[in-house]
């Protein structure tokens, strides 16, 4: 992985959205960005080792740093994937958990398509939820606002999510 160079760093806003839109990941507003960044526990990034202001991939750590914690954003530019640079941010983010996670914590991911198999490696199980009763839910504001929509009383967003 000589043509890669690891950092240990929250991305800048502007990277984390370049980011997100260029691997599919949904986007986020500049606002969103700025908060949920500043409350990263840790961070990963992957650049071009002849470039190292070219950010190629991240990862990072978030939660309430003792009983919960969450892996988010583990995004590599599609023409660098297959490369092994997930592998690469997983790897930090599975060291800094072995040293940072208490022995009561849990970790958390949601995994897309094919990262479900990266993720396996890593020693992660598919669960749905905490606990074999119960069930992972999400809410989102954009949800519930058009939950109070014209369009959704009519049924538009249960077309598409329901």
């Amino acid at each position: 992985m000589g043509h890669y160079t690891v950092i240990h760093a929250t991305p800048s806003v502007e990277n984390y959205i370049s980011l997100r839109a260029f691997t599919g990941l949904t986007p986020k507003t500049l606002q969103a960005a700025t908060v949920g960044l500043a409350n990263t526990l840790f961070a990963v990034q992957i650049a071009q080792s002849s470039s190292p202001n070219t950010i190629l991939g991240m990862g990072r750590m978030i939660g309430d740093g003792g009983c919960f914690f969450q892996i988010v954003d583990v995004a590599v530019l599609p023409r660098h994937q297959g490369k092994g640079l997930g592998k690469m941010i997983m790897k930090e983010l599975k060291d800094w958990m072995n040293k940072n996670v208490p022995e009561s914590g849990t970790v958390l991911l949601f995994a897309d398509g094919r990262a479900n198999e990266l993720y396996k490696q890593f020693g992660f199980v598919e669960t749905a939820g905490l606990t074999p009763s119960s069930v992972g839910k999400q809410w989102r504001k954009l949800w519930s606002c058009l939950r109070h929509s014209n369009s959704f009383a009519h049924g538009g967003l249960f077309k598409l999510y329901g």
